[in-house]
């Protein structure tokens, strides 16, 4: 169990790594010491993480140890960030922006102890049910990410304006082929 501060609360949490040593050193002889040791806890409810000091820190109850956990990881489905490794700032940024103060909608695919998920945002009145593009989709489409089902749409955005001058280039191509045919 962790304290939390900030929240007030105890929260059931699993500690992850320590954050850090500090030492502080107040009586006035030497003689007395006192060590504050920071670690990272991952709230088992909730899914974030947190430095907490080892004096806010307790064991768990067999009574809390066998409730179910109230939170699940997930990933996005069929996506990746552009770079292979990790998500840029702008891609945190656009989600973000995406799904702030939003209502969301999951489609979950477990995958044995790993689940992804595809996010649709609410389209219209509240409760409608009206889905548009996946986000997981529109990341690529805004240039943000990889889509496993698509190719290479999204790494690089394409004006209107660019694809009706290729689309001009290839019928001229092809007409300049038809008539030579003829010949």
């Amino acid at each position: 169990m962790g304290w939390f501060p900030k929240q007030e609360q105890w929260c059931r949490a699993q500690v992850t790594k320590i954050c850090g040593v500090s030492g502080d050193y107040n009586a006035a002889d030497g003689a007395g010491s006192w060590t504050s040791i920071k670690v990272e806890v991952k709230k088992l409810d909730y899914g974030d993480t947190a430095c907490l000091s080892l004096f806010n820190i307790k064991e768990l109850t067999p009574e809390m140890a066998v409730l179910p956990l109230q939170a699940v990881e997930v990933s996005l489905a069929n996506v990746m960030p552009v770079n292979g490794s990790g998500w840029s700032e702008e891609a945190v940024g656009w989600f973000k922006a995406m799904v702030h103060n939003r209502t969301l909608y999951a489609r979950l695919y477990p995958q044995g102890p790993k689940v992804t998920v595809e996010l649709f945002l609410e389209k219209g009145k509240l409760g409608a049910m009206r889905r548009g593009a996946s986000l997981s989709l529109r990341l690529a489409q805004n240039g943000h990410a990889k889509h496993s089902k698509l190719k290479n749409v999204g790494l690089l955005k394409r004006s209107t304006i660019q694809l009706n001058k290729e689309k001009q280039e290839w019928e001229k191509y092809l007409i300049s082929c038809y008539t030579q045919s003829k010949k």
